[in-house]
């Protein structure tokens, strides 16, 4: 790996504009050259430097009749940029830290910088420890069994939703300790949270608010299974309650199949009180293109009757190589009376919302990039 180190000497009798120009073309050699393997060093340590832009052309139908904003959309889903680095210890454990930030590609707005993952830790072989703002297992577990990404085609218009409240269980908790275990075969997370919503943002956090969370993942040959549990005191739209979520991926030839579970068991709050199964299915067609189908089913939430919805994912993916992919992607919802689940939702910039009863769906061109 090159290292490059700018010295300053005074050379009193060069014209500055000549020590101006040996500046810059350090500078430069020190950004361009060590990025394109993928890091940089910075005073002998390792900064690597990652993201993805994931852009799309949507077409959107909220089907609600109070609203003309149907049609096409411009969207940036989870673009990211990071920064993460692992820095060796004497005593044979290693520092490990992460800042990374979304980066809104279709109308430039910004948030807190590091409002992804983003921590400091410890690591020391299969063991870790982070400490920060991190995905919790149990959206982990979803997100690892999904096939569709970001794109209009994924999950989380159902999956972690309510018939009214929409997205709020998968969650990325502040104020977070995750503690992992990895080998080949095994994967366990363990997270604790305080405020994990952080509703006292600049004050000690409290307590009375906090989150578990658990995940396994086992693979067994081309089986892998999973499952994931989570504890939540004084959520802000769930209240007190718990979630599983119970997972399996099958790989055969060139096809992949999937299934999950999902349970919500809130103490008071009855919306949430509800049942989820979905199936999935990709098939590797050619070396760079596949086809992708996800189908979900909500049951009704407890006492609220024709609050279940059934949710459809389509899509056709082909790489242009390995860092770069484009998309034709497809979802729908179709709500019960008493429902609104939306067409899309979760990691998808652009959320295609709708009426109690109605049918959204959207389809969509994407690209995506990855370095």
């Amino acid at each position: 790996m090159p290292f490059y180190t700018l010295k300053y000497t005074d050379h009193s009798r060069e014209p500055f504009k000549v020590k101006k120009s040996l500046i810059t073309l350090s500078v430069a050699a020190a950004l361009t050259t060590p990025l394109t393997a993928g890091a940089v060093e910075i005073a002998g340590e390792k900064l690597e430097l990652y993201g993805k832009i994931h852009v799309s052309i949507d077409s959107s139908d909220m089907d609600d009749p109070n609203t003309n904003n149907d049609g096409m959309s411009i969207s940036s889903n989870s673009s990211r940029i990071g920064f993460k680095g692992k820095l060796p210890l004497e005593n044979g454990m290693s520092v490990i830290w992460q800042a990374e930030q979304e980066i809104r590609w279709d109308d430039g707005s910004t948030g807190n910088f590091a409002n992804r993952n983003s921590y400091l830790g410890l690591a020391n072989g299969a063991h870790s420890l982070r400490i920060g703002i991190y995905d919790s297992p149990f959206k982990d577990l979803a997100a690892k069994w999904d096939i569709f990404g970001d794109s209009v085609g994924e999950r989380r218009a159902v999956l972690g939703a309510s018939y009214e409240d929409a997205n709020k269980l998968n969650t990325r908790p502040d104020n977070s300790v995750l503690y992992q275990f990895k080998n080949d075969a095994l994967k366990i997370q363990a997270m604790y949270a305080a405020d994990p919503e952080d509703m006292k943002a600049g004050t000690i956090d409290g307590n009375e608010r906090s989150l578990i969370s658990t995940a396994i993942w086992w693979d067994i040959n081309k089986l892998t299974l999973s499952a994931a549990y989570s504890d939540w005191k004084m959520h802000s739209k769930m209240g007190d309650g718990t979630t599983l979520r119970v997972a399996a991926v099958y790989g055969l030839g060139n096809h992949r199949f999937g299934a999950i579970y999902e349970d919500i068991t809130p103490e008071t709050v009855n919306q949430w009180s509800r049942s989820a199964y979905g199936v999935n299915w990709k098939w590797k067609a050619t070396s760079k293109t596949d086809l992708r189908a996800q189908y979900i089913i909500v049951g009704d939430a407890e006492n609220q009757a024709d609050t279940g919805a059934a949710r459809i994912g389509l899509g056709l993916f082909h790489k242009l190589d390995k860092k770069a992919e484009v998309y034709v992607a497809y979802g729908a919802t179709d709500n019960d009376a008493n429902a609104k689940f939306q067409a899309v939702d979760g990691g998808h910039g652009d959320e295609v919302k709708t009426v109690y009863g109605g049918n959204p769906s959207a389809i969509s061109l994407g690209m995506v990039y990855k370095f």
